[in-house]
């Protein structure tokens, strides 16, 4: 039974993995004068937190938004993708334990905000400096207000799903 557990996680955080970067994929803005794009991700991202635990959720979003970046072909942010996208997957698991609306809507907006100063962090630090980090920040907003706004449409549907996955 234990090992029927553990194949079951690891299929679910696959394929919220795959559902990330199909999402990232596909709907993926570039930020004029950047190298920055807006997608909706984030959305899957906060719902995954409330269908996985903490490391899976994790490992999903972050995999999922790191093989998005190097697909769109933006491989200088996969670092980075890597470590904000999984602390936000992270993060989200683990505020969402009860599932409550109020809580997800919580977990989602403290999720948002480590992407938009994880992000604004590595482009002043890695990618030209302030000037360079300032340029991206409407489209980082524009991204978190969006994620957030894309998961509350998803909550009921994906509570219906975590209801049926347990």
């Amino acid at each position: 039974m234990i090992k029927n557990n553990h194949t079951k996680t690891l299929v679910k955080s696959s394929m919220l993995a795959a559902l990330i970067f199909i999402v990232t994929f596909l709907v993926a803005i570039p930020v004029p004068g950047t190298s920055a794009y807006v997608n909706m991700g984030d959305s899957v991202i906060y719902c995954a937190g409330m269908l996985l635990n903490v490391p899976w959720a994790a490992a999903a979003a972050g995999i999922g938004s790191a093989l998005a970046d190097w697909a769109i072909g933006f491989p200088v942010y996969i670092p980075a993708t890597l470590i904000i996208k999984g602390l936000m997957g992270l993060l989200c698991a683990a505020m969402m334990k009860s599932g409550k609306f109020s809580r997800f809507v919580l977990a989602s907006i403290i999720g948002g905000s480590i992407m938009f100063v994880g992000y604004f962090v590595y482009e002043v630090l890695f990618m030209g400096g302030w000037g360079y980090a300032v340029q991206t920040l409407i489209g980082n907003l524009i991204q978190w207000a969006g994620g957030v706004a894309g998961a509350i449409a998803l909550y009921h549907p994906v509570k219906r799903i975590r209801g049926a996955l347990q």
